[in-house]
């Protein structure tokens, strides 16, 4: 870890970067050294870089300890997810989030979340509408959270899930990181397309919304009941490909798979697919960059509050893309827990 300072005076707050040197190939630590100069204009700021996974959250829950006005995430998606949960390691207080907004410069291979928020531009305009925020009322945003084996909880701002695109996930987390862009997500796919496994699921969710606009449905077959709070519950028994939820809208750079997510609405989206055939799942894969996949027969799309997954067996499952268990998942929501500078 390095660890830099500097002192020009400005009333931006004080700033911490959690920057990850290899995020996309190294242009995270390329792209942050040439904004630093930018940086010492806009006010006291230190940096640290992370040297190896897992650090930048224990990088990021340091930062609140020290009172910074500013969380800084310099990479892709891995760096925000660490980062989010070494913020609500730290910062989270009787259920509630009480540390300091998470700012964004996007460079790593997917850049997906910040997709969702259309983040995007030369790093100086990125940076330079982020830091008008510092000192204002910042937006806040809904954040998941998944709770596996051993009651061991994970926090996500972007997607959670059961099956294929855990599997794609982790074999992408395997392809070179010069390979940058959608390429290690579409070689996850085509590396697990031979064995295009499904797994045995029950689904159950919770406080069921109707979902306005949205082309895809529900499938009919599902038992629907109202509990005693009177939320609508869904349950679902069947093999699936996959279960996904989450706040955003956007994975593998750039494939809309929940196109109608709302990352301030307090609710999570859910998708799910049936096993297809390979020639019909490479129409469900480019649709997917659409959204059009939704109006598929073999997907389902629903919004809730909660989600509860059950596999027959053992099935991977991920966390913005990090692996996090493979059995029971529990999901639920955080509304607009996590204050950000974008």
């Amino acid at each position: 870890m390095s660890e830099k300072a500097s002192q020009s005076g400005m009333a931006a707050g004080r700033l911490a970067f959690i920057v990850n040197p290899v995020a996309g190939g190294g242009r995270a630590l390329r792209g942050y050294r040439t904004l630093r100069n930018v940086l010492r204009a806009d006010g006291p700021s230190d940096d640290y870089i992370s040297g190896c996974p897992g650090q930048a959250a224990d990088l990021a829950a340091r930062a609140v300890g020290r009172g910074y006005d500013a969380v800084i995430a310099v990479g892709g998606d891995g760096t925000v997810h660490e980062g989010v949960n070494g913020l609500f390691r730290a910062g989270l207080r009787d259920n509630v989030y009480r540390g300091p907004p998470l700012g964004l410069l996007p460079l790593g291979r997917g850049n997906d979340f910040a997709r969702t928020f259309g983040v995007g531009g030369t790093l100086s305009e990125v940076w330079g509408r982020q830091s008008e925020n510092i000192n204002r009322n910042p937006p806040r945003i809904d954040v998941g959270r998944a709770t596996v084996a051993n009651d061991t909880q994970y926090h996500f701002v972007n997607m959670c899930g059961m099956g294929l695109d855990a599997d794609v996930a982790a074999t992408a987390n395997r392809v070179p990181r010069f390979l940058g862009g959608v390429f290690p997500y579409l070689a996850g796919i085509f590396l697990n397309f031979a064995a295009m496994r499904s797994h045995s699921l029950h689904v159950e969710l919770s406080d069921v919304q109707k979902i306005n606009g949205c082309e895809g449905g529900e499938w009919a077959e599902a038992d629907v009941r109202f509990n005693s709070d009177g939320e609508r519950v869904v349950n679902i028994e069947d093999d699936l490909l996959l279960a996904l939820t989450g706040v955003g809208r956007f994975i593998g750079s750039g494939m809309k798979l929940l196109p109608h997510a709302q990352p301030d609405d307090g609710y999570l989206d859910i998708m799910m697919a049936r096993p297809v055939g390979r020639m019909r799942f490479l129409r469900v894969l480019r649709t997917s960059f659409s959204g059009r996949h939704l109006a598929l027969a073999d997907v389902a799309y629903y919004r809730a509050a909660r989600v509860d997954i059950r596999p027959a067996t053992a099935a991977n499952i991920h966390a913005d893309g990090d692996h996090i268990g493979s059995g029971l998942l529990k999901v639920e929501v955080l509304p607009q827990a996590l204050p950000v500078l974008f």
